[in-house]
């Protein structure tokens, strides 16, 4: 017998996974983050899944 929990997802991350589009850092942050730690350039969550 398999016992499913309705409450946890095991496809969703409790941290998001972010791209730096100009260096190429990444880095994992509890909240959203805007800017790169390293170079202050954008970020893109890559923790989303993209068509």
């Amino acid at each position: 017998m398999v016992v499913h929990n309705a409450s946890i997802d095991p496809h969703r991350s409790t941290r998001d996974y972010y791209e730096c589009r100009s260096c190429g850092a990444r880095a994992t942050s509890e909240r959203r983050l805007e800017t790169c730690p390293d170079c202050g350039g954008d970020v893109r969550n890559i923790a989303v899944a993209r068509e």
